[in-house]
């Protein structure tokens, strides 16, 4: 990969981990942490990933060229819970408008700091179960077809010699 492509991605993540800043920085208020940690890139989610006290190492997932973009929605989908936020909407709005999102929610009066104790005693719905194992599976499909491998037909006889119209290959 050229170092300029490698460059865009990186500057992708960081975008995506730093517009959200400014409303991280009231939450991070509410959640009685500094809220000048919420405008250092990675660091902001180092932080978000100890208040909602999930595993950190997912912090350092996220500088794995474009995994890493699947993975920082993640981490804002269980920071939003720790606020009490547990709709499908909710959480929709926190992995793909999180810039957005994070500025409303911290002006949001409904909004309360409820921390890890409180999203351990919440409850997801049977049909959510099913919904978010249905979008994660329809990713991880993309991403392994996308990065890995996937399946090919030969459409014709120009490689006749070494193999077969409509052999298989990966």
């Amino acid at each position: 990969m050229p170092f300029n492509q490698l460059v865009v991605i990186y500057l992708i993540s960081l975008l995506l981990v730093f517009l959200p800043s400014f409303g991280l920085s009231k939450l991070f208020k509410k959640a009685g942490r500094e809220s000048w940690k919420a405008y250092v890139p990675f660091y902001n989610t180092w932080i978000m990933q100890d208040i909602a006290q999930r595993p950190k190492h997912w912090v350092f997932w996220q500088f794995i060229p474009v995994v890493g973009w699947f993975i920082t929605p993640g981490i804002f989908i269980e920071f939003a819970k720790v606020f009490c936020r547990f709709s499908f909407l909710d959480h929709a709005a926190a992995s793909l408008l999180a810039p957005f999102y994070f500025p409303w929610l911290a002006n949001n009066k409904d909004a309360r700091f409820i921390g890890a104790e409180g999203v351990k005693k919440h409850k997801k719905p049977g049909w959510r179960e099913w919904v978010d194992a249905a979008i994660f599976a329809v990713i991880a499909a993309t991403l392994i077809r996308t990065f890995i491998f996937e399946a090919y037909t030969i459409p014709s006889s120009s490689m006749e010699k070494t193999l077969l119209v409509r052999d298989f290959f990966l």
